[in-house]
């Protein structure tokens, strides 16, 4: 079990490092920029690894340029979504009409459409990178709360809480210095698992056409290749390449999740 962990970390770090190490120095991959144009539908070559589409883009270069727009809003909607559901959790596992109402909040998002409520949102607010962010994000806390609010139910019931509040600490003492710290490692699990689910979210929407046109994501490069005849003009790599990199990244981050998952 140990060892089947350990694999699994060293290759969900590897690939992990891998991605991140091509957003940050993306001119050790290619020798292109992202808008350098050549002839159009160029078979893949030496020059051109996984050829051009049709403006002329390299295909492998919009690749590597759209690692860190995927990753900036795969990480930072995922990280919004954690603090508000971190938040909401922890206050609705409240006592009292503050626990009922946000609680209420909590069901309420869980019987919405969320695909739904994204694609009409998202067509009113627009294709721009805080818009996404922010869009995911609300409809991505929801799984969060409802753990953070189940387990911070279980700790306050416990009996070392119970001892707390008969040697007198406070409401904010306990809360800080002993739910709190029993927390980080599902707050830290729920980041990597949000990761994955804004990645597949952003993805989504930007296949169905609400993305950023001049600063691709994986997700938009898959939309532009079927629309612009990728598949009839046998250019597969054009629409298989970013697919295959969405799903390496969630890989990635999924065997880190379980690599550091704790045994129950």
């Amino acid at each position: 079990m140990i060892k089947s962990r350990l694999v699994a970390l060293i290759l969900g770090c590897t690939i992990l490092a891998l991605f991140v190490f091509m957003s940050v120095c993306p001119k050790v991959f290619t020798p292109y920029a992202p808008k350098q144009t050549f002839e159009l539908w160029l078979k893949p070559s030496a020059s051109h690894i996984l050829g051009t589409n049709d403006v002329g883009y390299d295909i492998f270069t919009e690749i590597v340029y759209g690692t860190s727009q995927t990753f900036f809003i795969g990480i930072s909607s995922s990280l919004l979504a954690l603090i508000l559901g971190a938040l909401i959790g922890v206050l609705s596992a409240q006592n009292g009409f503050i626990g009922q109402i946000f609680s209420g909040l909590i069901n309420l998002f869980v019987m919405l459409p969320k695909l739904v409520c994204l694609i009409v949102l998202a067509a009113f607010a627009g294709n721009g990178y805080l818009n996404r962010i922010l869009l995911i994000a609300l409809f991505g806390w929801v799984e969060t709360a409802r753990e953070i609010r189940a387990k911070t139910i279980k700790i306050k019931s416990s009996s070392y809480i119970e001892n707390c509040k008969i040697h007198g600490f406070g409401k904010i003492h306990i809360a800080v210095f002993h739910i709190l710290p029993n927390l980080f490692d599902l707050l830290f699990a729920r980041f990597l698992n949000g990761v994955n689910g804004s990645v597949m979210t952003e993805s989504a929407l930007s296949f169905l056409g609400i993305g950023d046109l001049y600063n691709p994501t994986w997700g938009t490069m898959i939309n532009l290749a079927f629309r612009r005849g990728a598949f009839i003009r046998g250019a597969y790599n054009y629409l298989l390449m970013p697919a295959v990199c969405i799903s390496l990244l969630v890989l990635a981050f999924y065997l880190i999740g379980l690599a550091l998952k704790k045994e129950n």
